[in-house]
């Protein structure tokens, strides 16, 4: 069976990135994404990292537990940057208030591209493509 070295460590980049948001390490969550990162969310408004870092500081702190599963649907190389499809499947509980939490399951679709830079993969464009919370 031949293996991808790019599968491997797109692979690698999301472990790691899932393990810093389970163990609550924003800095090292927010290096996965490229300085000049595009996120286009569901909406159709599209923010970039300094935004998506605000929005994530505002939750981190109060998650409780987090897990997340994702199937990749497809994937392509497009002048130096990895693009792939991904279905994904997290399940998030957060404290809502001193002594109360809510537990969230999101299923969510998306387009991702990753760039490498200085050995290190990086998300430099999201499109969410759809999203179902539940």
């Amino acid at each position: 069976m031949e293996t991808n070295p790019t599968i491997e460590e797109i692979e690698k980049a999301h472990a790691a990135a899932n393990l810093a948001l389970k163990n609550k390490d924003f800095a090292a969550y927010m290096d996965h994404f490229s300085d000049n990162l595009k996120y286009k969310q569901l909406n159709g408004k599209t923010i970039g990292k300094e935004q998506l870092a605000t929005d994530t500081k505002k939750y981190f702190d109060r998650i409780q537990t987090y897990s997340n599963h994702y199937k990749r649907v497809n994937f392509f190389f497009d002048n130096g940057l990895f693009v792939e499809k991904l279905l994904q499947k997290s399940t998030v509980a957060m404290r809502v208030f001193i002594f109360f939490s809510k537990k969230w399951m999101v299923e969510r679709e998306g387009i991702y591209k990753w760039e490498k830079a200085e050995d290190k993969w990086k998300i430099v464009d999201v499109e969410v493509t759809s999203e179902r919370i539940y």
